[in-house]
């Protein structure tokens, strides 16, 4: 199947639910609940964009943001604003560990939370070249540190122990 490349001059997007929208292409084609995916959320936001369908089969291909229009791009934008939240850490408030699993006690930009990592080795990644860090927890759920030269003496020194 060929790949259907989607720019400000073959279609428009609108969002029609929380992380759905509708593409209707230059010719009148409607495609209806399109869940619009980033391949590579962290490297390249704004780049490679994904819509797929109900069988999560791609239906169509978005190069880059900047190649479709504003109404299109606000409506990916809010969608992806809404899938891809991901709590930023402000202070670490305390971490333990005990037989091999991390807890941590944290205050993010959602509100404290505590959750627990598996593996520190492989779930908090510090992003090379940049100031910011990922941490997966055991369900998965992902959390930044934007700039870990923005955080606290302690949150720093807890962070530091572990990575």
């Amino acid at each position: 199947m060929k790949r259907l490349y989607i720019d400000r001059y073959t279609g428009k997007l609108e969002r029609t639910d929380l992380y759905f929208v509708r593409l209707t292409l230059k010719d009148g084609t409607v495609l209806e609940d399109l869940e619009p995916r980033r391949l590579f959320p962290i490297t390249r936001p704004n780049m490679f964009i994904t819509l797929l369908d109900r069988n999560e089969k791609e239906a169509a291909f978005v190069r880059d943001l900047t190649e479709i229009d504003d109404a299109s791009r606000i409506a990916l934008e809010e969608c992806f604003a809404e899938y891809y939240m991901i709590p930023k850490i402000t202070h670490l408030l305390n971490a333990d560990e005990k037989f091999g699993a991390l807890s941590w006690s944290v205050d993010t930009d959602r509100g404290r939370i505590s959750f627990q990592i598996r593996n520190r080795n492989s779930d908090i990644k510090k992003l090379w070249g940049t100031k910011r860090v990922i941490i997966r927890d055991s369900n998965d759920n992902r959390y930044e540190i934007p700039d870990v030269d923005a955080l606290d003496s302690h949150s720093k020194h807890v962070l530091f122990s572990y990575l």
